[in-house]
């Protein structure tokens, strides 16, 4: 019997390592993205609303902390706590691991999927651990060390 795998968010249409990675580095390179210009970040993120994505930085105190962040793929908009900006528009790694994996939501154009519920999901059918892939090739692409990088630590 094959060994379950529990979504840590929506079912999606499947992409392997190999094909987010194309993604993202694909992004890293249509928007000029690396390691010499990690100190404009900020720029990379004002420059999104040429795709027609907004990032609506709320204030750290009336962030609800449920997540670190959170994306609606169908409004492209990306709503981040203003801690969590101002961080990743300096270059701190948890916190552009956090930006790049909600609009990595958006580039991976992550939309629910019908499925039937007897079919397990895979690992490379979640939304989060695609999310999380896009944002790991990214920080790799500007020179960021993995080895310590967590998700779970601004909660």
């Amino acid at each position: 019997m094959p060994e379950s795998y529990q979504l840590r968010g929506i079912r999606v249409r499947p992409l392997s390592e190999i094909e987010i990675a194309k993604n993202a580095l694909s992004v890293c390179e249509a928007f000029r993205l690396t390691k010499r210009k990690v100190k404009s970040i900020d720029q990379f993120f004002e420059s999104l609303y040429i795709l027609g994505i907004t990032i609506s930085v709320i204030e750290s105190e009336e962030w609800l902390q449920l997540t670190k962040g959170f994306c609606n793929p169908s409004e492209r908009k990306i709503m981040i706590p203003e801690h969590i900006y101002q961080n990743a528009c300096i270059g701190e790694r948890e916190a552009l691991a956090v930006m790049f994996h909600e609009i990595g939501h958006l580039f991976l154009n992550h939309q629910p999927i019908l499925h039937f519920s007897d079919v397990l999901p895979k690992v490379e059918e979640d939304a989060e651990w695609q999310a999380d892939t896009f944002a790991e090739v990214i920080l790799k692409h500007l020179g960021y060390d993995l080895e310590q990088l967590s998700l779970d630590f601004y909660m």
